[in-house]
């Protein structure tokens, strides 16, 4: 089995409101599948459909191969799911709590299940014997992922899960996902975080008002991201705005004053050496945050 999440035409309206429309996604055994938009998109939505949790006003949701309409309750066994408004039991210590989830959801949990937790315990090194209403954000956001990978599930869907981790968190749950994904499991990475998306995810969905804009692998170009550059030169602005036809890769360029601004998506070295001429008095280069993509994109999807 390749295709571990496949829809067909999904679409789900709330009264005459819209949550999503028409998306087709394929999500595959062993990637790690990242979808992005900013708040109100239709991310939430998409998960909530894949999870049962909602009903779709029409469309076909496929997951682990299975027609989710027809036996979706044995399919949850083999999913993983960490919710971005994530909820535990504060008189239950950390490691009561897990214990809970597992028999809640696999019954008798097998040697390797139980195996699987206690190395993800040890890996994050929380104070597992702390009632949980003593723990910070991020300890909290560690259980979760904990509870979402434990029972080895072969799909995990995850909702914002770096929320309130620390550094070196964030590094124990990047070599999480490249350990599952070596086992064949499938990851659903949803987050409005470009730079994290762009480190951890094989390919990416955009989604913006409901619908999705395209899906991208993230190797072939670095191009979705690109740099946010600002150029000051009072004297010499307006003489690079009017070249800039000679370099590939230059969106959104506006001269403000003595200011040139532009999101460019080429090659740094090409762009470097188109300013060397001028006499520049301030440069600035940053990611571009998430609106700036999106709304790149949604024109250009808007164009076609």
């Amino acid at each position: 089995m390749d295709k571990v999440i496949e829809t067909r035409g999904l679409t789900k309206y709330y009264g005459a409101a819209l949550g999503i429309r028409d998306v087709d996604l394929v999500v595959r055994q062993g990637e790690v599948f990242g979808f992005l938009g900013p708040n109100g998109a239709g991310k939430t939505t998409t998960i909530r459909l894949l999870l049962g949790l909602l009903r779709p006003t029409r469309g076909e949701i496929r997951l682990l191969g299975q027609d989710t309409r027809r036996r979706f309750q044995s399919l949850l066994r083999d999913i993983g799911y960490l919710p971005g408004d994530f909820g535990l039991y504060g008189d239950l210590t950390g490691a009561q709590y897990l214990e809970y989830l597992m028999r809640l959801r696999a019954g008798r949990p097998t040697p390797e299940q139980k195996a699987a937790m206690n190395r993800l315990m040890r890996r994050f090194e929380i104070d597992f014997a702390k009632k949980i209403h003593g723990y910070s954000k991020g300890m909290k956001q560690v259980v979760g992922i904990i509870q979402a990978f434990m029972h080895l599930p072969r799909l995990t869907i995850l909702d914002e899960p770096t929320s309130g981790l620390d550094p070196i968190m964030q590094e124990a749950f990047y070599e999480l996902l490249v350990e599952e994904t070596g086992r064949g499991a499938a990851i659903f990475f949803s987050s409005h975080i470009l730079r994290e998306v762009e480190r951890v995810c094989g390919r990416v969905g955009m989604i913006k008002e409901g619908r999705l804009l395209n899906v991208e692998a993230m190797n072939e170009r670095g191009a979705l991201l690109g740099k946010k550059i600002a150029v000051k030169a009072p004297r010499d602005a307006a003489a690079m705005f009017q070249r800039l036809s000679e370099l590939d890769g230059v969106h959104d360029a506006a001269l403000r004053g003595g200011t040139l601004e532009l999101l460019f998506t080429g090659d740094m070295r090409q762009f470097l050496r188109f300013l060397a001429p001028f006499e520049i008095q301030d440069f600035t280069c940053e990611p571009p945050n998430t609106e700036d993509v999106f709304l790149r994109l949604y024109r250009a999807d808007r164009d076609v």
